[in-house]
């Protein structure tokens, strides 16, 4: 019997009612984007990790992050494959190289060399495949960094280190934290522009496990038979590397303050805004009250307002970040959710709400019926 009476006093002022919605909708949004923004960057950092489709990594022992790996003998590769439960093993090159473009201007990136198979690598492309780093002096980058390169795409040329660098592949969407672009080539190529690594040094193995076998497993296993290299599974490789770029650097922590303060604002907006909402219906709560409404009822005729405000906000700031994040597919900097995120999301959305709800308690109960009367009068 309430829902109606809540919504036919929300029509009664709906100006008030929409503005409200819309302004929560726009706090919504606020704390989304802030939260995905993390979430973006967090994705962005363990790409790589994530889209190699791989069950184990072995590198150098105490690799801060994937980006940050450093050379280990190829031998440990052999070795891998040898271990019982590794259906099989790829190498994998990772190391900081310069990009001279062809105006001379030299650029940072990150050189990633890949193996016979091209795991590890591009996981869409916009031009080519990713075999083509198997060609002489062949090297793919993202559509994202082509100005930054100084190339237009397929057939362009630089450098690296004084060595021709011809682009005969462009990826889509691979993106990076650093802000030093990835460039992919094999393993061989790689050795050869980088000039630190040996002709039989990787940085590392990758390894998918036989059916039946586990990822925690197999790492036990490696450990057992491999000396001087350390064993993470992909999830704990991720991990470490999303712990690294978020809390250990400068960058990372203004990105997760940024997300919390956000979200902290937005929380306390959210219950003040429905506060004020409810006192502005005030005078028809005591009407209501003098008629004979319970004040329990009148709780719940707020109770069901704010949700219906709060739903409102929350759909309406859903779908903007929904725009928002398909406009950012494309760019440098990425809004990311998932499942859980999103669910996390709106029940908070909703508990803030119901906290703006919680605080008319106290004015709901300290209603004098007998205003309404001598209103009247």
């Amino acid at each position: 019997m309430m829902l109606p009476v809540a919504l036919r006093m929300l029509w009664h002022k709906p100006v008030r009612a929409v503005f409200t919605a819309l302004g929560l909708g726009a706090l919504f949004f606020l704390s989304a984007a802030q939260v995905g923004l993390l979430v973006g960057w967090c994705g962005t950092c363990s790409a790589l990790i994530r889209y190699a489709d791989v069950d184990v990594w072995v590198m150098a022992e105490k690799a801060p992050a994937f980006d940050y790996g450093t050379a280990i003998p190829r031998q440990r590769l052999y070795e891998v494959r040898s271990v019982p439960g590794v259906l099989w093993a790829e190498g994998l090159f990772m190391a900081w190289n310069i990009w001279q473009r062809p105006d001379g201007r030299c650029v940072n990136v990150e050189l990633v060399g890949l193996d016979s198979s091209c795991v590890g690598g591009p996981w869409s492309m916009e031009a080519g495949t990713v075999a083509v780093v198997h060609e002489p002096d062949g090297v793919i980058i993202d559509e994202l960094f082509l100005n930054e390169l100084g190339v237009t795409g397929v057939g362009d040329e630089a450098e690296l280190i004084g060595r021709r660098a011809r682009v005969r592949g462009v990826s889509r969407g691979v993106r990076t934290f650093t802000a030093s672009p990835f460039v992919f080539t094999s393993i061989n190529n790689a050795i050869r522009y980088d000039r630190r690594y040996r002709d039989d040094e990787i940085t590392y193995v990758l390894v998918r496990c036989q059916p039946g076998a586990t990822p925690d497993q197999v790492a036990d296993a490696i450990r057992q038979r491999t000396e001087h290299v350390e064993v993470l599974t992909t999830d704990q490789f991720v991990r470490r590397t999303v712990t690294h770029w978020m809390l250990g650097t400068g960058v990372g922590i203004t990105v997760v303050l940024t997300a919390i303060l956000g979200f902290l604002v937005s929380a306390v907006v959210i219950s003040q805004t429905l506060f004020g909402l409810t006192t502005d219906y005030l005078v028809n709560y005591t009407t209501l009250l003098a008629l004979g409404f319970s004040r329990t009822k009148l709780l719940l005729t707020i109770v069901y307002q704010i949700l219906v405000l709060g739903g409102a906000g929350i759909v309406l700031g859903g779908t903007a970040f929904i725009g928002a994040m398909r406009v950012s597919a494309r760019t440098m900097i990425p809004l990311e959710t998932t499942p859980a995120v999103s669910i996390g999301l709106v029940v908070c959305a909703l508990l803030c709400s119901l906290l703006g709800a919680g605080l008319s308690v106290k004015s709901i109960w300290q209603i004098d019926p007998a205003q309404a009367l001598r209103g009247a009068g």
